[in-house]
């Protein structure tokens, strides 16, 4: 059976609620944002880690977007150099999803380290996201679109 949704660690499942359900201070529309940010993170800097356990509800695959795809397809095929990656097989879907699900787990970690400690802070938040918009001496972008497009343009 083709598998339905990607799964989060638990030992990340509190972050994730911090930045994807903020009353407050919201960094994230949902769930979904924060997964592709943190897979956008991992993969850039090349850290994926298998979760060892799961954590919280597995973000469904329907609410994930045709560009969405593109970027796990550019990621897989990058990473893995083989085309059949992109077949639309179940066995290879499930390989392709598991190392989306690894790389977002090594960009949690990223995340964990710059500014969650212990909670999400908002103005070291801020400063992680100006760091990678001024790592080419880059102007600061003015959206977490931009730097997500940004980290796709550097693959």
């Amino acid at each position: 059976m083709a598998k339905s949704a990607l799964y989060k660690a638990a030992v990340y499942e509190q972050i994730f609620q911090d930045l994807g359900n903020r009353n407050e201070t919201k960094f994230f529309d949902n769930m979904k944002d924060v997964f592709m940010f943190a897979l956008t993170l991992g993969f850039k800097h090349n850290k994926k880690e298998a979760i060892q356990k799961t954590g919280g509800e597995p973000i469904s695959l329907r609410i994930f977007t045709d560009e969405d795809e593109n970027i796990f397809n550019v990621i897989a095929l990058s990473h893995t150099n083989d085309i059949s990656i992109l077949l639309d097989d179940d066995d290879i879907l499930e390989k392709k999803y598991k190392l989306m699900e690894e790389f977002a787990n090594g960009g949690m970690g990223i995340i964990a380290d710059a500014f969650c400690k212990p909670v999400v802070d908002e103005s070291e938040f801020k400063k992680f996201i100006e760091s990678y918009n001024t790592e080419n001496g880059q102007s600061p972008r003015s959206s977490l679109e931009d730097l997500l497009t940004g980290a796709i343009d550097s693959i």
